[in-house]
């Protein structure tokens, strides 16, 4: 019989110990990864054998106030992604080249897509439909796996340049990046849907397995405030006076008084929504390819700013309604009290400050006329009857240290001085709206004040949100933030800015239909040789019942006209007044004859000889003229003007034949130009003038030099006395 030893029985028992354990531990992570784990690696394995596409959600259209013109909206494309694993190797350049053909894109980028270790790339987006279906076609044709095209969705602004600076525009991601799309963003973008399906351990999509489709929501719909209609007069004439007086920039506010809903905001130069990354200048295009990344972003971001609601400026003399209303809410001074005198310039501590008129000083004048006048020295007077601490409630009230909240990104804060450190000097000149800064959309929200009544309002943009099934989720409601002055006060000044169009500064705004109450500015940027000029203007209308406060800045004007608020932009914003009040179908309120004269309706020459044609607008008053000597019983197909116009004796009227091409010569510039005279040159031109006021030209409704056709009218506005103009 044989005895194990010792020695043997121990090493049998550390054995045994040893694999309990191993065991032991063996069980214990069992367990740890079956039930503790569980749900973390079910996870891990879903995401290791599953791969999701994501399904764009369709983005809320964005309307005009009226709910039918569209805006913004999104509409179907097409997008291309690749499982790189599941596209087969020996084939991948060959796949990228018929891919890169299809889509016009370079095979390189496709191939080096194809090549790269993920589990998902997208290859292109925003892909046509029928480009889309010409590779779907090659997919199936060819057997080719690990290629998928799905539904994809692109934002359009179907009138392109229109509002594009408060619509702004979305990124590649659908995400908007700007204006009303970044705002709203969570209202519009909706939620992505998905699609899912199964794949093995090397990427390759699973047989057998049937893919999960997971439905995105749609966004929700926005209606503006804003009419396109208004929009699109107000864009017209503000690129023409950019571009006429050689502005950097321009904007214009429409508001409703009572309500501070924004009718139209247009800054120019503009952009093209649809097409955000692209300069928007020719100055910026010849410049582009030399411009670092740094620069060519900062040059974006300048195009895409909303310079109505972003960018500050030296006022003018728009600001000094501010400082009037101060005076008459603390009884400083009554309207008709004739307490003030300007000799031309006024001193200040060490300083000489004038008056836009010191070469003629006003004289002796009451609040009434230094606001008609825009009399400097009145308003610096005012500030020191009232002092520092009276001046600056008045601005706390109005809220000019702070933004109006309109729901708008990019919004900024006026620029005043700070109470604790303000000098005498300060509160001088910014009484008259100088060494302080605020934007186009404050001073509408202060003279919106002036025409409601004295009420400070919140202006909006967007004026209800729905569901795509066209239920109202919410409608925006107007906001009235506090009273800032009597209903009195507000009266007085009204009637003040009644004033000042139909005899004071404002006179170049003055329309034969509506009275507007209105008030001009001339701000200063800068000092010395670095002064930028900004010409300025406000109109309400109707005076009697005010429906619109327009707004209208330029900034940094060079052209031959100067840099006047009263020339640049008062019969600018009388002409949007005019055709906007027009269009809203508000019954005209007032009647002038500004012009004295006795026009006569252009008779019908259209299928009339020319001997018929003749005789008939010389029996009118009228000269025929043509492109050529043309045999008495030609029969005359077309003339210009139409029938139906009206223009004093002596006009010229163009008629053509079939075949005939229209004629068109450069109008001439008869600006600053005494009236008689301006039409002589007009009828030399072959072109009509109809006049506006009598004395010198102060504006034409065409360009200078612009090409139009023979025998058209063109207005031209006149005031007596140019040199009153500030």
């Amino acid at each position: 019989m044989s005895y194990v030893s010792i020695n043997s029985r121990k090493r049998v028992l550390i054995m045994l110990i040893a694999c309990t354990l191993v065991a032991s531990l063996l069980l214990c992570r069992l367990i740890y990864i079956q039930i503790v784990k569980a749900d973390y690696y079910s996870q891990r394995a879903y995401s290791q054998q599953t791969r999701s596409k994501k399904v764009e959600a369709k983005r809320g259209t964005i309307y005009d106030t009226t709910g039918e013109r569209i805006l913004a909206q999104s509409i179907s494309t097409n997008i291309v992604t690749a499982v790189p694993n599941s596209v087969p190797k020996d084939k991948k350049e060959e796949i990228a080249e018929n891919i890169a053909r299809i889509l016009e894109i370079e095979k390189d980028t496709i191939l080096s897509k194809l090549k790269q270790n993920v589990s998902s790339v997208t290859l292109a987006t925003k892909v046509e439909q029928e480009k889309a279906k010409e590779l779907l076609e090659y997919i199936s044709d060819n057997e080719i796996t690990g290629i998928s095209v799905d539904e994809d969705m692109l934002r359009i602004y179907p009138y392109g340049t229109l509002l594009s600076h408060v619509l702004g525009f979305v990124g590649t991601d659908n995400q908007g990046l700007a204006g009303i799309e970044a705002y709203y963003d969570d209202e519009l973008s909706g939620e992505p849907g998905k699609i899912v399906a199964s794949f093995d351990g090397s990427g390759r999509e699973t047989p057998f397995t049937q893919e999960q489709y997971i439905a995105a929501e749609g966004g929700k719909d926005i209606v503006l405030t804003i009419d396109a209609t208004i929009q699109s007069i107000v864009e017209k004439y503000l690129s023409k006076a950019v571009e006429e007086n050689i502005a950097e920039y321009g904007s214009i506010v429409i508001m409703r008084p009572q309500t501070g809903e924004v009718l139209a905001m247009a800054n120019y130069p503009t952009f093209d929504a649809n097409d955000p990354f692209t300069p928007n200048t020719e100055e910026l295009k010849a410049n582009w390819d030399n411009m670092d990344s740094k620069a060519r972003s900062d040059a974006l971001n300048q195009m895409w700013r909303n310079k109505a609601i972003s960018d500050t400026q030296e006022p003018g003399s728009t600001f000094k309604l501010i400082t009037a209303t101060a005076a008459l809410e603390e009884n400083v001074v009554n309207l008709e009290d004739k307490i003030f005198y300007c000799a031309g310039s006024m001193r200040i501590g060490t300083w000489d400050i004038k008056c836009w008129r010191y070469y003629n000083p006003h004289g002796s004048e009451s609040l009434r006329e230094g606001i008609m006048n825009s009399c400097n020295p009145v308003f610096m007077q005012l500030s020191q009857k009232m002092g520092i601490a009276t001046f600056m409630k008045y601005i706390r009230a109005f809220n000019l240290d702070s933004r109006t909240g309109i729901d708008l990104p990019g919004e900024t804060t006026g620029i005043m001085h700070n109470e604790k450190t303000m000098t005498d000097v300060d509160l001088a000149t910014s009484s008259f709206g100088q060494t302080i800064q605020i934007t186009t959309i404050q001073t509408a929200v202060n003279y919106c004040a002036v025409a409601n009544g004295g009420y400070l309002v919140q202006p909006y943009v967007v004026r209800e949100i729905k569901s795509g099934a066209g239920n109202y989720d919410e409608q925006i409601e107007s906001k009235v933030l506090k009273q800032i002055m009597s209903q009195n006060t507000a009266s007085q000044l009204m009637s003040a800015l009644v004033d000042t169009v139909n005899i004071g500064t404002a006179k170049s705004a003055m329309l034969s239909d509506y009275q507007i109450a209105g008030k001009t500015a001339t701000g200063e940027n800068g000092r010395g040789d670095n002064t930028k000029y900004l010409a300025g203007f406000v109109g309400i209308a109707p005076a009697s019942n005010p429906e619109v406060v327009v707004v209208m800045n330029l900034f940094a004007p060079t052209g031959p006209s100067g840099h006047g608020g009263a020339t640049l932009c008062g019969p600018v914003v009388a002409s949007i007044i005019d055709e906007v009040l027009k269009y809203l179908d508000i019954q005209p309120d007032y009647t002038i004859n500004k012009t004295e004269s006795n026009e006569i309706i252009i008779p019908n020459l259209v299928g009339k000889t020319y001997a018929e044609a003749i005789q008939i607008a010389s029996e009118s008053g009228f000269v025929i003229n043509a492109p050529a000597d043309y045999p008495q019983d030609t029969i005359i197909k077309d003339q210009v003007p139409k029938y139906g116009a009206s223009l004093e004796a002596g006009a010229g009227i163009m008629v053509y034949k079939d075949g005939d091409e229209h004629q068109r010569v450069a109008v001439p510039d008869v600006r600053n130009a005494y009236a008689t005279y301006a039409v002589e040159v007009f009828r030399n031109a072959g072109l009509n003038a109809r006049v506006e006021g009598t004395g010198y030209v102060l504006t034409q409704d065409v360009t200078p030099w612009e090409e139009i056709e023979k025998g058209s009218i063109v207005t031209l506005k006149c005031v007596d006395d140019l040199s009153n103009l500030p």
